[in-house]
């Protein structure tokens, strides 16, 4: 008791903490913790996806189409180094969105491994591409992943007008 005769007031009574105030910050806790974990959950899925193959290929440009048998300019596509992949998920692409398994191209196989090729002209086991016409047209080779996505592994730009056309 105080001096004056009234109750001393306990500690508990000095705190200025109402139940509202507590709940309300309980639920910005709750909030920014579910926030947290949906960004993590979220955020990584991308990181989960399949790995694009890593590989390396050269390409080999003839324009005047010598040792094609008269069916035109063509471009030999060469994997020199890197991942082993299935030669039924790699396509070669041309610009139209035409496109054909490695494996079913001339001189593909079912198996991509360095010194593996693909011959690019348009024409007989490639010939739902484009046929080589000009200078500048792209060709790709792209990856296609189980998950439904693809990835171009590379783009091969034709560099010059091409000196032997075949049905352009």
């Amino acid at each position: 008791m105080s001096p004056s005769g009234r109750p001393t007031p306990s500690l508990h009574q000095n705190r200025g903490v109402s139940p509202v105030v507590g709940a309300a910050l309980m639920l910005v806790v709750v909030v920014l913790l579910a926030a947290t974990f949906a960004v993590m959950a979220f955020g990584f899925a991308d990181a989960l996806r399949e790995p694009t193959p890593q590989v390396a290929f050269e390409t080999a440009y003839v324009a005047d189409g010598a040792g094609n048998g008269g069916n035109g300019a063509y471009v030999n596509v060469s994997h020199v180094a890197g991942d082993v992949a299935d030669g039924s998920t790699v396509y070669v692409r041309d610009e139209s969105g035409n496109e054909i398994a490695w494996e079913d191209v001339w001189m593909g196989s079912s198996t991509i491994s360095p010194g593996g090729y693909v011959h690019i002209d348009g024409h007989g086991t490639d010939g739902v591409l484009d046929p080589i016409c000009e200078a500048g047209q792209t060709y790709y080779v792209v990856v296609e992943q189980s998950d439904g996505g693809s990835a171009v592994l590379r783009e091969v730009t034709v560099p010059t007008k091409p000196t032997a056309t075949s049905g352009c």
